[in-house]
């Protein structure tokens, strides 16, 4: 199986695929789906990653999968930990 090269942290598709096209703030997600403002800001900043309750979230009210999210989290962290490793 393929692994993606450089994943991008959930946060960034979160920022580019989602609000940016549908044209709706952090501040809108986070009341939609129940978080704080800080709460989104730190996970499109990348300070934050993705836990199961929050892709059940983001699955909810994006109409994704909860594996979608979940994936993407795992992808990221493993690409960290492989270049933490080589270096």
């Amino acid at each position: 199986m393929r692994e993606m090269k450089n994943p991008f942290h959930p946060g960034e598709i979160l920022l580019e695929e989602f609000f940016a096209p549908a044209g709706i703030t952090q501040a809108e997600f986070a009341e939609r789906v129940g978080w704080t403002r800080t709460r989104v800001n730190e996970l499109i900043k990348g300070k934050r990653g993705i836990t199961a309750a929050a892709a059940l979230d983001l699955a909810a009210a994006l109409g994704t999968t909860a594996k979608l999210w979940m994936n993407l989290q795992s992808s990221y962290d493993l690409d960290r930990e492989r270049k933490s490793r080589a270096a």
